[in-house]
């Protein structure tokens, strides 16, 4: 049951409504060790008129091979244990389904191995977050987040990760944007908030990434047990 301010008549916890806008959806992911497997995904929106069933399917090619070059570069750093086995790219309308009701463009990879040096340096559930920045601080839609796959990496002392492997990360990431965005001149990267009352979106401006490892349960759940 929404629970809704006495004093401000707003509500006060956060409640999820439609999105202002129809925009494309992609995500792309595939297999880790183990038969686990893994995904990541961003919106795009449309920076004049309305996102329609065939931007999914124009966008498809070019976002993929935006998607393959990130996922394979030097820069980026990930596992050979981190396959790319597809990506999506669908229209989203403002109810957050498919614009056309039923079936995804996607696109198949074979499989195709991260540039990291070693299969995996940590388990399939350690990730490396990637906030996409939008120059605003506070409030729906200011920033958005995916998490990176078996990010090859050692540790300091304080259990971080070297502020060199993050600076060359960002560095992969930036490129990452630029060739989204140079896709179709169109469409741009952008964070949206489906938040009742304050549905929006904000163009993506830059990239953060801190040097703490993070977690995704999700990617260790069907990973079978071996008791000794």
């Amino acid at each position: 049951m929404p629970r809704y301010s006495p004093r401000t008549g707003l509500l006060e916890t956060y409640q999820v409504g439609p999105f202002d806008s129809a925009h494309v959806y992609v995500q792309w992911g595939g297999k880790l060790p183990g038969g686990e497997t893994w995904a990541c995904g961003l919106r795009m929106r449309k920076k004049t008129g309305t996102t329609t069933v065939a931007d999914g399917t124009s966008l498809l090619v070019g976002v993929s091979s935006a998607c393959v070059t990130m996922h394979q570069a030097a820069t980026t750093n990930l596992g050979t244990g981190a396959k790319l086995s597809f990506v999506k790219v669908n229209a989203i309308g403002t109810d957050g389904k498919y614009l056309d009701g039923g079936g995804t463009n996607q696109g198949f990879f074979s499989d195709l191995p991260g540039a990291g040096t070693s299969a995996q340096t940590a388990p399939n559930q350690v990730a490396m977050a990637v906030t996409w920045t939008t120059g605003f601080s506070r409030g729906p839609a200011h920033k958005g987040r995916f998490y990176l796959p078996l990010f090859n990496t050692s540790l300091d002392t304080n259990g971080l990760v070297p502020a060199a492997n993050v600076t060359s990360l960002k560095g992969g990431i930036n490129t990452f944007l630029t060739n989204l965005n140079a896709v179709n001149t169109a469409f741009e990267v952008a964070v949206f908030s489906r938040k009742a009352g304050a549905a929006g979106n904000r163009r993506v401006t830059g990239v953060s990434i801190g040097r703490a490892l993070d977690t995704q349960r999700r990617r260790r759940r069907s990973l079978t047990e071996d008791y000794q």
